[in-house]
């Protein structure tokens, strides 16, 4: 289905400073080790779509209720939204789900082509043993294939993320999707070291050295472990660490960098806007996914569909104070700026 929130895995973050013993360390790397039993993931976060299904075409038109933001009175309201009806379609093979658009898009542009086949013209795979037709609650999968092509490929990717599990429940008029996190479903990648110099500790150094500095171990990455990682630049242990929650309040993600006692903590939040949000938030969170830095679009009117909470320049400006004089003399040497 098409209103899938674009910025679902942005770093959006509240910051905390704060003197203490250093934690671990984050990113995405894989790892046999289990979760402890005593993390707190969360109940998972739950959005509501209201759609409009036609029984006789299997069309699914999803967005039919959003949040409007009218500038002239700078209000909010939740009203039906016709212009935003895209409509989807539905294969039902035994207790398998296929969903995508109603129709595959053609460009005479072979890059536009490519942009559509890749984020338009597929369809994604749920499973249910407890389904009437369409409706029912259904386990999405990361597996899809081309509009008109039966080749099937999967990853642990569900809806641009992993570490998730997700459910639909589909009714007459919604469709209740449910996030969850999953570790086995967990694709970690490295940290990047290239940008936590240039973003958390302000040196701008080039891929061609940094590559250098690791061979000579100069810069040195620890093994890693679930949702953790730490590096050494010099004789410095810099430790990262993330701890996912979703719930109620949406999707949380609370990422620390230690090193030498401090820590600099922040807490990324984002979600969907439901009628109660609609109605009861104020204008900054309602608008809080929209690009600040373009004030034509901040303002326009239209759907306001996510929140995203992004406190991030105060982190950084909390990390670039974690290099001790040593570390930086070092970074100096290389850095362009």
């Amino acid at each position: 289905m098409k209103k899938t929130y674009a910025v679902l895995f942005g770093m959006f973050m509240f910051v905390a400073c704060s003197e203490d013993n250093p934690t671990s360390s984050l990113d995405n790397t894989q790892s046999t080790k289990p979760a402890t039993q005593t993390t707190d993931f969360g109940e998972g976060y739950t959005y509501v779509i209201p759609i409009k299904y036609d029984e006789t075409t299997g069309r699914v038109y999803q967005g039919t209720y959003v949040c409007n933001y009218h500038p002239d009175t700078k209000t909010f309201a939740w009203e039906e939204y016709p212009e935003s009806l895209d409509p989807g379609s539905y294969k039902i093979v035994g207790d398998s789900l296929w969903m995508g658009p109603a129709e595959k898009q053609v460009s005479d542009n072979p890059d536009e082509q490519e942009f559509l086949d890749l984020y338009r013209n597929y369809e994604t795979l749920s499973l249910s043993n407890d389904h009437n037709d369409i409706y029912g609650t259904w386990k999405v999968t990361g597996c899809k294939r081309q509009l008109g092509e039966t080749d099937i490929k999967c990853s642990k990717f569900i809806g641009g993320m992993s570490g998730i599990a997700r459910t639909m429940k589909i009714t007459k008029d919604s469709v209740y999707i449910t996030t969850t996190v999953d570790t086995g479903n967990l694709e970690q990648n490295d940290i990047n070291i290239g940008a936590i110099l240039d973003r958390n500790f302000g040196y701008d150094i080039g891929d061609a050295i940094i590559k250098q500095l690791l061979v000579e171990k100069t810069i040195t990455k620890e093994p890693k472990e679930l949702l953790k990682q730490s590096f050494s630049i010099g004789n410095q242990l810099f430790e990262v660490t993330l701890a996912p929650k979703f719930d109620a309040t949406g999707m949380n993600y609370i990422t620390t960098m230690s090193s030498n006692g401090k820590t600099c903590t922040n807490t990324q939040r984002l979600g969907f806007i439901n009628e109660k949000l609609c109605k009861e938030e104020s204008a900054e969170f309602l608008l809080s996914a929209r690009d600040k830095s373009d004030d034509q679009f901040y303002y326009k009117e239209g759907p306001v569909e996510g929140f995203q909470i992004d406190n991030r320049d105060e982190f950084y400006e909390c990390t670039k104070g974690l290099p001790t004089e040593e570390t930086k003399q070092l970074l100096n040497q290389y850095a362009k700026n």
